[in-house]
């Protein structure tokens, strides 16, 4: 029995050695490993060392425009108001101008109708009195003074073109 308790001791002593090996080649592995995860972690310190002045820079830009937008805003909110309000101002001048132009017009026309249906009934009434003479003096004529007849009817003729047009002018308002 000794001899199988000095096997038994001897292995395991060997599978001792063994599981020491590997855990040194573990070691080995493991510290290679923290060196490159270390060198890696260099690596992206020395990026972010270089990019820190940039990623600064870029957020100055961005607080600057941010600043000016504001103040654009501001400006563009102000003006806005402006604008409300002239156009407040113009409704209301608008507005005035129409009750005004109404106003006048109420109280303008209806006189002016009248003087104007008055005129053009006198008008008529003239061109009728003329037309009326005209035809009467055509009854009685004078032979002895022929141009007298020949001055009264171009007389007449110039009244009744110039009644035509007052007329005329009449119908148009």
């Amino acid at each position: 029995m000794e001899d199988a308790l000095q096997y038994t001791q001897l292995a395991v002593n060997i599978i001792i050695i063994l599981l020491f090996i590997m855990l040194v080649i573990l070691a080995s592995l493991l510290i290679k490993s923290v060196k490159n995860i270390t060198a890696k972690f260099e690596e992206l310190t020395m990026s972010a060392k270089d990019l820190k002045p940039k990623v600064e820079a870029t957020i100055e830009k961005i607080n600057s425009l941010s600043d000016n937008v504001d103040v654009l805003v501001t400006k563009v909110n102000n003006n806005v108001d402006v604008v409300a309000t002239i156009v407040d101002r113009a409704k209301f001048t608008a507005d005035s101008i129409f009750d005004f132009e109404k106003k006048i017009q109420s109280r303008i026309e209806p006189p002016v109708m009248d003087t104007l249906n008055t005129i053009a009934a006198v008008s008529v009434g003239i061109k009728t009195f003329i037309d009326k003479l005209k035809s009467t003096k055509k009854k009685k004529t004078f032979p002895e003074d022929k141009s007298f007849e020949i001055e009264i009817n171009e007389n007449i003729d110039e009244v009744n073109q110039e009644l035509d047009e007052i007329n005329s002018k009449l119908t148009d308002l």
